[in-house]
This record gives structure tokens, C-alpha cells and sequence, in this order.
């Protein structure tokens, strides 16, 4: 059998003008996943990385680790395959739109939109963010630019099979993505519904483990949002 550990990127520069940048905890995140991976003496024979910084800035503490206790780390190459969906264009950019088009949007997308605390900030964006990934995977509130749920989940699913039918037994890849990725993969190996993969994705921890076994036509999980290297629940993040 060989592994597959899907690594959601450490915590971003949340509600900052630039989120693709690893905020300090972030960096702190990462560099502690890459010990603890190392202490294991784990061996990555494959590393992967979507095309955002985000995703490259954690791999590349993860490898530092690895490296420095002598691990071998192979130089990580990036894939658009394990780009993220764009949901956030849709708020971003569509939100007039869509308090039009969705009423019940209107509410959410006005609450985002007034000063409050950042953990209250938080919680009003993560809202509005389901909602319209709802609507965004029903095909409700889409736009001719932004990719839809199913050309996302083919996308994705490219990604996943250029890694599980490539020759070699034994093999441990690791991928460094986002949440809509790792939500995809579950999918396939749980064989669940739209709605029940993106709930389930929802939970996905910043620099959490989600790990699958596989073989010919076989993908299991089995490890899920694992975050073995934060052991104090302080330090763990969504955003």
C-alpha cells in the first residue's frame, strides 16, 4: 500500500489585504508539523504543492525540519491541479449580486461588512462563506468566470489520479493544498454526497494531516484532520 498525506496549509493572513501569506502563528504551525514529522523518521518519497504561496510557504517549513534532521525531503513541485476553488471571488467580487439574487444573503453579506471583533469577524465570514459555497455548489449563484463545484472537483480529481495510478508500491506523497482540496479527496473515499463533503471539509484544521491508503482502485482514509504536532487546542486555527 502507499500513503497519501494531504496537508491544508498553515494559517493564512486572515481578513489582512493580502491572505496568501502565512501569518506568524501560520509559520509556527508548520515548523512544529515539520518535527513532528521528523521525529517520526517518516520518509517522503513525493512532494507536492499547489501553485499559492500559502501552500509553498508550508511545505517549505515542513522540508526545513525534515532536512535539518537529515530526512530526505525531494524538491516539492507545484501543480495547479491543487490550486484551491474560488468562493472567495464570489464574495469578493459578486456580493452585490448575489444579496440581489439571494435574499437571504443580504443579511449575512451586511453583517460581514460592519466593524466588530476579530473573533466575531471570523465567525460572520465562515457564515456568509458556507452560504455561498451552498449556493456555489448547486450552481445557484455561480458566474461565467469563476469555476463551478464540477470543474473544480475534476480538477481536483486529475490531481488525485495522476498521483494514485502513477507506478510504484509503497510510496508515501505528501501534497500541500487547501480545504476544497482535501474535501474532494474525501469525497472519493467516502463515496458521500456533495453537501456531506463540503460540510465534513468545513471541520479541516489549519496544517492538519488527513491521510489515505492506496492501491490499484483502492482509496481509503485513514487518518483525518489530524493535528498530532498542536497538542494545545490554543493553537489550533480554521482561518
Amino acid at each position: 500500500m502507499s500513503t497519501l498525506l494531504l496537508v491544508r496549509h498553515a494559517q493564512a493572513s486572515f481578513l489582512e489585504d493580502d491572505y496568501d501569506r502565512l501569518s506568524a502563528q501560520g509559520e509556527i504551525q508548520a515548523a512544529k508539523l515539520g518535527e513532528y514529522l521528523a521525529s517520526t523518521g517518516i520518509t517522503i518519497d513525493e512532494v507536492i504543492t499547489g501553485p499559492r504561496r500559502r501552500h509553498q510557504h508550508t511545505a517549505d517549513l515542513v522540508g526545513g525540519a525534515m532536512q535539518r534532521a537529515g530526512l530526505n525531503w525531494p524538491v516539492p513541485i507545484s501543480l495547479p491541479e491543487w490550486d484551491e476553488h474560488q468562493v472567495d471571488r464570489l464574495m469578493g467580487e459578486h456580493a452585490a449580486r448575489l444579496a440581489v439574487e439571494h435574499p437571504p444573503l443580504k443579511r449575512l453579506i451586511e453583517e460581514s461588512q460592519v466593524s466588530a471583533s476579530p473573533p466575531e469577524r471570523a465567525r460572520r465570514f465562515q457564515r456568509l462563506f458556507e452560504a455561498i459555497a451552498e449556493r456555489w455548489l448547486s450552481e445557484t449563484a455561480g458566474h461565467p468566470e469563476i469555476e463551478t463545484w464540477k470543474a473544480f472537483r475534476t480538477r481536483v480529481l486529475a490531481g488525485l489520479n495522476a498521483i494514485v495510478t502513477r507506478p510504484g508500491r509503497g510510496r508515501r506523497v505528501a501534497v500541500f493544498t487547501s480545504v476544497g482540496a482535501v474535501t474532494v479527496a474525501l469525497q472519493r473515499a467516502m463515496g458521500c454526497d456533495d453537501e456531506t463533503a463540503l460540510a465534513t471539509g468545513w471541520r479541516v484544521w489549519n496544517s492538519s494531516v488527513t491521510e489515505f491508503v492506496f492501491a490499484g482502485s483502492r482509496f481509503t482514509l485513514d487518518r483525518f484532520n489530524a493535528l498530532p504536532h498542536l497538542p494545545n487546542p490554543m493553537d489550533w486555527t480554521y482561518r
